[in-house]
């Protein structure tokens, strides 16, 4: 699912997303919370194929012109995508996909963008926020907005813009029943802003910011900056217009970024055309810092992985980055007309656990699944026949840190490999028994079967699940695949608001019986905190039905750490709430599976340059589309 993560605030908002595959999945989260990934922000594929290919080159930066060959302007590009958000609300937490979040990128620019390698670089500043900390402990960070910006209706883009954004997120309507602040935007976390003392407007280039405290994702706090000018209601204004980018006026939203939204035909594509008064970008990836190349931009939703393959190949599409597929791998990845460029980035795929479950609910029966799964077989069947050494064979073992990343550790070695006979044991010290069927039965909780859901229609997703369904057999669990169609997966399940309220009360409200297991990625950016996000009690949307207090504070502490050393072994720590016991019995809920490359390609012949495609919650396929640029 991609669903960006991931993905807090607009900090978390998109600093992780659901993946949703097909994902709106994603953040981040894939596709979600993050969807298919939520940000932020998932998919599948098949086993079968005798033949492996890896697809791990860099991102692409242009492509050499040979002799005779021209380079033009103009022309539209078309990239093929198998998911469609449901609006354009990313920031609400019922549409944190990573679908939603990639296409916000060419149109609303972040105080800070990401690059190919996950890192932050000052992109409507002029130049790195300037922070001190002061002597009553709390943190001030001077900005400085680069001269010129202008939005794409001419007006000038000022040091307002971003007050007005940051009020507007958190603008109230008073308090609800419980005394808490009623905010009016649909935001999933506000983490990094509800912490925020004071806001100066200097001039209109120059304003500081206040934290009460140190905030590990200041950098990532103001993204997607909203035209004060073009919503005059404010937050109520906001919450409307930011779904089908039109304001109360009936005006379309203007853009900050390289585009500018056009038309949406819901079901079949959404346009986009060039800025003409775009400033140009600088993203250390860009080879392209004056306006597009291209005329615009069309999003074809085409859910069918064949038929995205087969448009790619008919010419009716330039591009993909999208769920991987083994299919990608069997006929694109070996044609040169094809350019492949997929890396990894903080994205990952899991399983994840209702602790609201009353099979679930017990920590011996979670142990029980995780000794059943085998991830090394999973990757074997399914990623190293596209991504090669890419990915560790042995898969993730932690939601913080990814594999490629120096502070990584892997949490649940300790249920490594196929430990069939150490999950019966748990089984039967649970109390479980046997059945005629060669499923585990309980005496107050009946049959051992758990559902496990999906995006329904992402072949590799699917056939993920059935490899896990096999190895949980083995041991006595039944697992019933029970997936939705698309997107809507995350709406209708882990994330609707009844899963949400029953997650975030222990199951004193809402539902926690519509889900058991989850499968999606989170997608994640250059701050690993805003995957805390996906657990903390109060943030609003985390599914797990996890509520701890000591986690809650911890991951406080951990954001305010300043040195990164030991702020990267805080999240460490973090991660072992989740993916072990070693806190309480209510860990052990998340089983990450593997990281998970984005599939990108394009059209090298239609193509003389493309954008590189960072692969990361405020990173996608639109993130350099100055880059793109047709051969004559």
């Amino acid at each position: 699912m991609i669903k960006r993560r991931l993905f807090k605030l607009l900090a978390l908002l998109f600093a992780f997303a659901l993946i949703a595959a097909a994902c709106g999945d994603s953040s981040g989260s894939d596709d979600n919370a993050g969807g298919d990934s939520t940000t932020t922000t998932t998919e599948a594929s098949s086993g079968g194929g005798d033949e492996s290919t890896t697809t791990t080159a860099a991102p692409p930066e242009t492509t050499e012109t040979t002799a005779g060959e021209a380079m033009s302007s103009g022309g539209t590009l078309i990239w093929a995508h198998e998911q469609e958000p449901p609006d354009l609300h990313l920031s609400d937490p019922n549409n944190n996909l990573t679908i939603t979040a990639w296409i916000l990128q060419p149109l609303l620019e972040d105080l800070y963008g990401v690059d190919s390698t996950t890192s932050y670089y000052p992109e409507l500043l002029a130049e790195e926020g300037v922070l001190t900390t002061n002597d009553d402990g709390s943190v001030t960070v001077d900005f400085k907005l680069r001269d010129g910006l202008m939005w794409s209706d001419g007006v000038p883009f000022t040091s307002e813009d971003v007050k007005f954004t940051y009020d507007t997120i958190m603008e109230t309507d008073g308090e609800d029943e419980d005394g808490n602040p009623n905010y009016i935007l649909s935001v999933s976390d506000r983490t990094g802003l509800d912490t925020i003392t004071d806001f100066t407007v200097k001039s209109d280039t120059e304003f500081s910011v206040t934290w009460s405290d140190f905030f590990a994702g200041w950098k990532g706090v103001f993204g997607n900056i909203l035209p004060a000018h073009a919503l005059p209601g404010g937050a109520a204004e906001a919450e409307e217009a930011l779904r089908d980018w039109t304001n109360a006026a009936g005006d379309i939203l203007p853009s900050t970024g390289p585009m500018v939204f056009d038309s949406w035909e819901k079901g079949v594509s959404l346009k986009m055309v060039r800025n003409e008064n775009y400033h140009g970008s600088h993203s250390p990836d860009a080879v392209n810092t004056g306006l597009a190349y291209v005329d615009g931009v069309t999003i074809n939703f085409v859910p069918d992985t064949d038929a995205q393959i087969n448009a790619l190949k008919a010419g009716e599409a330039d591009m993909i980055m999208t769920q991987p597929q083994l299919q990608f791998g069997e006929r694109l990845s070996s044609d040169n007309q094809f350019t492949v460029a997929s890396t990894a980035g903080p994205v990952f795929e899991h399983w994840g656990l209702n602790l609201l479950n009353v099979h679930l609910a017990d920590p011996l029966v979670r142990e029980a699944l995780a000794y059943s799964l085998d991830k090394s077989e999973v990757m074997a069947g399914l990623y190293t026949p596209l991504f090669g050494d890419l990915l560790p064979a042995e898969g993730l073992g932690n939601t913080y840190w990814m594999s490629n990343q120096p502070a990584y550790v892997d949490h649940q070695t300790e249920w490594a490999g196929a430990q069939v006979d150490a999950a019966k044991t748990k089984l039967e010290e649970a109390g479980y028994t046997m059945g005629d069927d060669g499923f585990y039965t309980h005496p107050e909780r009946g049959k051992l079967t758990l559902r496990v859901g999906t995006t329904g229609g992402n072949a590799l997703r699917e056939l993920q699940q059935q490899i896990i369904q096999e190895q949980m057999k083995k041991a006595g669990i039944e697992i019933v695949i029970d997936n939705v169609p698309g997107g809507a997966y995350f709406g209708e399940k882990p994330f609707s608001d009844e899963a949400l309220a029953a997650s975030a009360s222990g199951g004193a409200e809402g539902d926690p019986t519509i889900w058991d297991i989850t499968q999606f990625a989170w997608v994640g950016g250059p701050w690993p905190g805003g995957q805390s996000g996906a657990y903390k009690s109060d943030s609003g949307f985390a599914p797990y039905g996890f509520v701890n207090a000591e986690f809650d504070a911890r991951s406080d502490e951990c954001d305010a750490t300043v040195d990164d050393a030991t702020r990267a072994d805080c999240y460490n720590e973090l991660d072992t709430y989740v993916t072990t016991l070693q806190h309480g019995d209510d860990g052990l809920f998340m089983l990450p599976l593997t990281q998970k490359p984005s599939y990108y390609a394009y059209n090298s012949e239609r193509l003389v340059s493309a954008g590189v495609a960072p692969d990361a919650n405020l990173g996608g396929p639109l993130s350099n589309v100055y880059d793109f640029q047709f051969a004559g």
